[in-house]
């Protein structure tokens, strides 16, 4: 069974103790999603919304057609997020083993730019990991930041900078932050209050326990 260091930045493999940084997931067993024929569908769906979308990106009296778009999109991105979330579940008890699964979990559904790494975040009873994704339509590869929930902190955007920037978590550890950016609530595909209440209530336990 694997486990972390107390600040995040070793991993024990079960033989040996392998920098966080350098740690490698192997392919995934597969998800429910991939047996189903829900991610089939999901990836139709967004192949022909994303094209109706890119046909009326300069053209403004078409943009009517971007309903259309949405109507493919957002279920498609619905299905995608179950996926990713669902996979980051398994990375999770690959590295930390069945008796600390994820209790919640979110990932980016916006970057910055297309060659931006995708991160999602998950906190288990006693840790915060975010991974980064190979791909969009890959999996949890890597550990950008691991540590104890009491000494991670995990806040949203407020403000002016929720809406000039995008709706974000924010994961900030010893030595680093995570941004996992996503869009505005009325898409109800960004969902970060699960992941901040797991959060706080394991921070808490952690604390009480030291």
């Amino acid at each position: 069974m694997g486990q972390f260091s107390d600040d995040g930045q070793w991993w024990w493999d079960g033989a040996n103790w392998v920098a966080t940084a350098q740690v490698v997931l192997p392919q995934l067993p597969p998800t429910e999603f991939e047996a189903s024929a829900q991610l089939a569908d999901a990836r139709r769906r967004a192949k022909k919304g994303g094209r109706v979308w890119e046909w009326t990106d300069t053209i403004y009296p078409l943009a009517a057609f971007r309903l259309v778009a949405l109507g493919d999109l957002l279920p498609a991105l619905s299905v995608y997020r179950s996926w990713k979330l669902a996979q980051m579940a398994l990375a999770t008890t690959y590295l930390l083993g069945p008796n600390e699964p994820m209790l919640a979990g979110e990932l980016a559904t916006v970057t910055r730019d297309e060659s931006a790494p995708v991160l999602a975040v998950a906190v288990t009873s006693a840790h915060v990991l975010v991974f980064r994704l190979d791909s969009l339509d890959g999996q949890p590869r890597w550990i950008v930041l691991a540590g104890r929930a009491s000494d991670v902190k995990l806040t949203v955007r407020t403000g002016i900078e929720k809406v000039l920037l995008l709706p974000a978590l924010l994961v900030t550890g010893k030595y680093g932050q995570a941004v996992i950016g996503g869009l505005p609530g009325m898409f109800h595909l960004f969902k970060p209050q699960p992941v901040l209440d797991a959060w706080r209530q394991a921070a808490d336990g952690v604390a009480m326990n030291r």
